[in-house]
């Protein structure tokens, strides 16, 4: 997503993410985070936006971490394949790093499909 930081997508963290918004504006600023992305995987795994459907904005906070969760997986999952596929780079060290998959790796993927 070219984001220049993690996006606020944390469910338990909307909190420390919007002080000062009321309970209801920090919700509707975590469901347009994870719309965002859910578009964005969709645009890399097709079928992504028909799996992972937001929960009912007024969801019970357990459902709001189940929903969560699968994001996590199928972002793992995603990461995992651009690694294997070469178009990820680490960042980190010998013992410990994360894989951002590069961008232009990714649109030059695109191209070629």
């Amino acid at each position: 997503m070219r984001a220049e930081k993690r996006l606020p997508y944390k469910q338990g963290k909307t909190r420390n993410y919007w002080p000062t918004e009321t309970p209801a504006s920090r919700r509707n600023r975590l469901f347009e985070t994870w719309r965002s992305i859910v578009t964005s995987l969709d645009g890399e795994v097709q079928g992504v936006s028909e799996r992972l459907v937001l929960p009912p904005f007024d969801a019970a906070p357990w459902q709001l971490k189940a929903f969560e969760d699968m994001l996590d997986a199928v972002i793992c999952a995603w990461v995992g394949i651009c690694v294997f596929e070469g178009i990820a780079v680490p960042f980190g060290d010998d013992t410990s790093a994360i894989w951002i998959p590069r961008s232009e790796l990714l649109a030059s993927r695109r191209c070629q499909s």
